[in-house]
């Protein structure tokens, strides 16, 4: 019984000894940015690392969103922050309203927002200092808001990796010394583009691509005059502590995304965290039994809800509801909601769920059909049940995602101000009719399914290895160090250019020499 006991003590030893200790630092931005990182978290638990999650409050909307729950995971919040991130939603809310896009003036109060709060962070950054205590081995950050480099860097943490929680913004890119090509690379931001494009559509894309580098380059500049106010002029660049991060976890999936060029520390890692479909509670699975032809599931995600549609854009999708009879349709409503219940009371064939287990029921069987609004997280789980999907885009990266949809052949995206009756009821209409749709979405489906690696298996393979060697400075792209200049070769091809002109200058005074200088001299002879 003591070998037993001493057996298991070593087993039990080499265990502790082979964990990592692990930081995700996870700003309170948005649901869906907590649900990224929350799965980054649980997965190296899992994998039996020690894993800490410091949240900091940034929206209010976040505040009820539920910690997770594994003996591996120790989850701290840092609350009352500011009001900077709830004044922007409600700006922003206004402007669903408005305008198809994000106005400019709007992008940059995201930033501000970020800047600020950042500011009030560091205004209580005693508080922080617990987590230099713990002695992380790794530490993870999200790459919209630089705060958390910095911070993680003010703790002392040199081994940072960065987090992509949609596909890796222009800004990012540029900043790891990998620009990307606009002429068939669509931005990310508020871009209704896919990789094919004519001249305008290549125009429009390089405008917006210099306009995500100046915005986010604004917000880094910000964030970093705040930290050296704080801690002096000597504190880093947050920007260079982006560019010299150990890896770049990206929530995306080269089977699925549009090919852009890469480097070797871009870790794909998107369809983190879906398993298998669990069985349904009772009351929703009776829900999916509903409905002759099948189900129907819509939801808006979280920032932009149903009722935040015009009433107008309320009424015709409410109306395409009653057009397919034969179809039942789970609506995802916000608890906030008091409108949406009075205007679909006539119709037997809508349920409203404030609350629904998403990726499971994009699982099941009797499921048709997704309308969305083009979120990353939910479109990846869309992929790999092999669900078609209608996209209603709303703002940031959910334009290109649509487009990626209609790239990939496994849906159609409808903008906002294009959304009537007539034009979701065509989308639905022909999704379910034409089974091309749901065969794309079975391919894609099944590149995911048997892809080489995993996204668990990247995750967990690649952050032991930053663990077991340190720093990765080996991956830094030399590029991300040069200026804009010195890397497009602007200085070079100014003095070629300066060279070719002065050497053209010198031929056309040679030439003038020697043909016309003797006819002058024969001419002036003759007078």
């Amino acid at each position: 019984q003591g070998s037993v006991m001493l057996l298991l003590y070593a087993a039990l030893l080499v265990q502790l000894c082979s964990s990592g200790r692990i930081l995700v630092y996870s700003p309170s931005i948005s649901a869906s940015h907590l649900i990224s990182n929350f799965r980054i978290a649980k997965t190296l638990a899992e994998a039996n690392h020690q894993v800490t999650i410091f949240i900091p409050a940034y929206s209010s909307n976040t505040a009820n969103f539920k910690d997770v729950v594994h003996p591996n995971i120790k989850t701290f919040h840092m609350r009352d922050i500011s009001t900077a991130f709830d004044d922007y939603n409600a700006q922003c809310e206004s402007a669903f309203e408005e305008v198809e896009f994000t106005p400019i003036s709007v992008r940059y109060g995201f930033e501000d927002a970020l800047i600020t709060t950042c500011d009030a962070i560091l205004k209580r950054r005693n508080e922080l200092e617990f987590l230099r205590e713990m002695k992380f081995d790794v530490a993870f950050a999200e790459q919209l808001d630089t705060c958390g480099l910095g911070i993680l860097r003010h703790l002392g943490i040199d081994n940072i990796l960065w987090i992509s929680t949609t596909q890796l913004m222009e800004a990012n890119s540029y900043r790891l010394g990998v620009p990307q090509p606009p002429s068939y690379v669509p931005t990310i931001e508020e871009n209704d583009n896919h990789d094919v494009m004519g001249f305008w559509r290549r125009a429009h894309n390089l405008y917006m691509y210099l306009l995500a580098i100046t915005i986010h380059s604004y917000g880094v500049e910000g964030t970093t005059a705040v930290f050296r106010r704080h801690f002096g002029h000597e504190f880093p660049h947050t920007g260079d502590i982006a560019a010299n991060s150990s890896l770049c976890f990206v929530n995306s999936d080269e089977q699925f995304d549009l090919p852009r060029p890469s480097i070797w520390k871009n870790i794909y890692v998107g369809g983190l965290g879906i398993s298998e479909p669990k069985k349904l509670e009772p009351s929703i699975a009776a829900i999916m039994e509903k409905g002759k032809k099948g189900v129907i599931l819509m939801s808006l995600g979280t920032i932009a809800p149903f009722h935040a549609l015009p009433e107008t854009a309320q009424r015709d999708v409410i109306a395409v509801f009653e057009r397919f009879k034969d179809y039942h349709f789970i609506l995802k409503i916000s608890k906030e909601d008091s409108t949406t219940a009075n205007l679909v009371a006539h119709l037997s064939n809508v349920d409203l769920l404030p609350w629904l287990p998403q990726s499971d029921m994009l699982g099941h069987p009797r499921l048709r059909l997704f309308i969305m609004h083009g979120g990353l997280n939910g479109l990846m789980e869309a992929a790999h049940r092999a669900v078609p999907v209608v996209v209603i885009p709303f703002f940031a990266d959910q334009f290109r995602n649509g487009r990626l949809v209609e790239k990939r052949g496994m849906g159609k995206s409808i903008l906002k101000k294009e959304l009537t009756a007539k034009t979701l009821g065509s989308a639905v209409e022909e999704l379910l009719r034409d089974d091309s749709y749901k065969k794309a979405a079975e391919r894609i489906s099944q590149l995911l399914k048997t892809r080489p690696f995993s996204a668990e298996e990247r995750l967990v393979k690649w952050t032991e290895f930053a663990i077991s060697n340190g720093v990765l400075s080996h991956l830094h792209l030399e590029g991300s160090r040069l200026s804009t200049i010195v890397y497009f070769n602007l200085d070079v091809i100014a003095v070629a250019s300066f060279s070719l002109l002065f050497l053209s200058f010198i031929l056309v005074k040679t030439l003038q020499f020697i043909i016309v200088g003797p006819a002058l001299k024969k001419k002036e002879k003759k007078l």
